[in-house]
């Protein structure tokens, strides 16, 4: 096995107050950034993801949800697999975690006891499919909620997003499911959703006819999983728009691409304050998004500060959010990803700012999904920018997870090394907490009423 470094936290499904957060698309953030190429491995990696040339590995920060029900780009298919192959990748898989989990008495768990209960199942395995469930299920008892083994089809769907050519059959909307139904708060531009009339804060309250939070009829992909589908087929959407009667809607489903729910804006409030929405470090080019995007707002004048959003941002590629602070700060460091058996600094880059932004004020928006990167992002800025945080607590999901890639496809993603500031203090578990908190479900709220951005506008403008 070659050793593929990867940083991740797992959220499998986002859950705030209540309430869950799903696009009608997958939703995955990884985070990216070089380091030194390990030791050899007895595996021969996946082909799908080659490390740079020159040594080094690749490191990623995900956080994957299920894959879309109709995915354009094809995907591996599970491709059978020998007793001896399935033994040789749980031995090791098995090893792997002995070797290198963060939490030495591995929580609790009798991993030696783990390995003699597993292995007659994965001898006994009758398809891949129950082989990767097994595997699964035996990464799971670590207990981390971090901690995460893929197969090879899951694996292709990542690599897909992170490489902006992940598609899939749907409506082009963000959805919140709420008590009510699905919020809808997001609508992609000239898509379906947009083409046929529907506005960001209208409700769904049922689709082709059954409630939106029927916990029965639509099976484990939920409502969401019903409004997605094949290109050209239509579904039928039951919208309620404020004090308005519900009113059905037909949607033709077309190819959506993801990426375009992942890119970077800015744009000039009144006062001469600018917001940058950053949804996610999981693209490659967000640094270069970011600087696109601000040079462009610059051009129109100076500006007197900055908000910079990440209320859903989830995590993404490490050296992209590093490069983003590059452009509000010269250098220095955030603090380290620290585990048994290394320490690695986290620095930021020098000779990438853009100079009109280094002096002004900067508040950063936080929510309970903002998470991994994006919480290093904020104590970074924080630390080096003196950045005030408006919202509530992130998630305090930053235990760091590598990966290793298998001869089948498959990876297993481990919780090796933690975050810390820069005096030692951990946040997993506990998050950033904000300089000023304001409790409000802000995405139910148009731009021009969100309580948080308000929060964030009043601070800057109180500046002198």
């Amino acid at each position: 096995m070659q050793r593929l470094r990867i940083i991740l936290l797992i959220v499998a499904t986002i859950l705030i107050t209540g309430c869950t957060f799903s696009w009608d698309e997958l939703s995955t953030r990884p985070v990216e950034q070089e380091r030194p190429a390990p030791p050899a491995t007895r595996l021969p990696a996946s082909t799908a993801t080659p490390a740079p040339a020159g040594g080094a590995a690749t490191m990623l920060v995900l956080t994957p949800t299920p894959a879309p029900v109709a995915t354009i780009a094809p995907t591996p298919t599970l491709a059978p697999l020998s007793r001896e192959e399935r033994l040789n990748i749980f031995q090791e898989v098995w090893e792997t975690v002995r070797d290198n989990y963060l939490y030495e008495d591995f929580n609790g768990l009798d991993w030696e006891a783990v390995r003699a209960e597993v292995q007659p199942k994965v001898e006994a395995a009758a398809t891949p499919e129950e082989f990767y469930t097994i595997m699964r299920e035996m990464i799971a008892r670590l207990g981390d909620d971090h901690s995460r083994f893929e197969s090879p089809q899951e694996v292709a769907a990542q690599i897909a997003e992170a490489r902006g050519q992940l598609q899939y059959g749907g409506i082009g909307v963000s959805v919140r499911t709420v008590d009510e139904g699905g919020l809808i708060t997001r609508v992609v531009p000239g898509g379906p959703a947009d083409q046929a009339g529907i506005l960001p804060r209208d409700l769904i309250v049922a689709v082709n006819g059954i409630p939106f939070n029927d916990p029965e009829a639509f099976g484990p992909e939920g409502a969401i999983g019903a409004v997605r589908g094949l290109p050209g087929t239509s579904v039928r959407l039951t919208i309620k728009r404020g004090d308005e009667e519900p009113r059905d809607i037909e949607v033709t489903r077309a190819i959506i691409d993801i990426a375009i729910f992942n890119q970077v804006t800015a744009e000039r409030l009144t006062g001469d304050i600018g917001l940058l929405y950053i949804p996610s470090f999981y693209v490659d080019n967000a640094d270069s998004q970011a600087r696109d995007a601000l040079t462009a707002l610059l051009a129109g004048g100076p500006l007197r500060g900055m908000i910079i959003d990440v209320r859903d941002n989830s995590g993404g590629y490490i050296h992209v959010m590093r490069n983003i602070i590059a452009l509000f700060h010269d250098g220095g460091s955030i603090g380290a990803s620290v585990g048994r058996n290394e320490r690695e600094e986290q620095r930021i880059p020098r000779g990438r700012t853009i100079p009109e932004l280094t002096r002004i004020p900067v508040v950063i928006l936080i929510s309970e999904e903002t998470a991994s990167a994006a919480e290093m992002f904020t104590a970074g800025m924080r630390i080096l920018r003196q950045a005030t945080v408006v919202g509530v607590p992130s998630s305090g999901n930053t235990e760091n997870l590598y990966g290793y890639d298998f001869s089948d496809g498959s990876r297993l993603l481990l919780a090796e090394v933690a975050y810390q500031l820069p005096d030692g203090t951990l946040i997993e578990g506990t998050g950033i907490i904000p300089d000023v908190l304001i409790e409000a479900e802000w995405w139910r709220f148009p731009p021009e009423q969100d309580p948080q951005l308000l929060a964030a506008k009043e601070i800057l403008n109180a500046q002198p």
